[in-house]
């Protein structure tokens, strides 16, 4: 069957001509391309929906407002495959303004988040690895769609770098550092004897009591450091130096 005759068709349903499509209408592989030719039709031609805008534009609600929802359950789809079935390849399911129901639940949908932040930092966004800690927030989250996974890792930036990247990068190199890392002394030297010996590169802890600046945790961003650990005072943080030469 031609895609101009199932057109008809399926504009004579949405005209009211007739009330439904015909019998076996949407069956096997076939069925499947008539689905294909229709939501192209709607998105496209009916609603003008530029192709690119389709994941900002396009919700459950308009395919099944539009007739597409008896041919979806027939092949036990959801929205999104109604359009990956007409689109193949062209979208991820985290583009739209809604995921699939249940889509980052349980053990698959931890893997979905991973694959996916994974694939926007390094396909779309091309960014170097030791640039993710400033690139990957809040803000980050929010743009991509990709909320949901944030969620799944308690909105710890660095949980969810961890999962992508085991290993690779220490909790106080993101701006928002996990809230017990500033709690424990082990997270508190790693970060400091970073911060002295290798950003700021001083050559020992003599050296750092003496050059250490307020403004180098400015520079840094470690403020949340300095006022967690060292109540903002910097002779907390000489007296902490001290000990540490000890």
């Amino acid at each position: 069957m031609s895609r101009e005759w199932v057109v008809e068709i399926y504009q004579d349903v949405l005209n009211g001509k007739v009330k439904r499509f015909p019998n076996k209408f949407f069956s096997g592989e076939e069925g499947k391309k008539y689905v294909r030719y229709m939501t192209c039709y709607l998105l496209e031609d009916r609603l003008s929906i530029p192709i690119h805008e389709i994941p900002i534009r396009v919700q459950a609600n308009i395919l099944w407002s539009h007739r597409l929802k008896p041919p979806a359950m027939i092949y036990g789809w959801n929205y999104y495959d109604v359009i990956e079935n007409a689109y193949p390849g062209l979208f991820k399911p985290w583009e739209f303004q809604q995921v699939p129901h249940k889509y980052w639940h349980g053990k698959e949908g931890k893997n979905r988040a991973i694959e996916a932040v994974k694939h926007v930092i390094e396909n779309e966004l091309n960014i170097p690895i030791e640039e993710i800690p400033l690139h990957v927030n809040l803000h980050f989250f929010k743009k991509y769609h990709l909320y949901g996974v944030f969620d799944i890792f308690e909105q710890s930036p660095f949980q969810v770098i961890q999962a992508v990247y085991p290993g690779v990068f220490k909790p106080w190199q993101f701006a928002n550092v996990p809230l017990n890392c500033w709690k424990d002394h082990v997270s508190i030297q790693e970060t400091m004897d970073y911060f002295l010996f290798q950003q700021l590169r001083f050559s020992s802890y003599e050296e750092a009591l003496v050059k250490v600046r307020k403004q180098h945790f400015f520079d840094f961003q470690l403020t949340g450091l300095l006022q967690r650990v060292f109540d903002s005072r910097m002779q907390k943080v000489r007296e902490w130096i001290k000990i540490s030469m000890k």
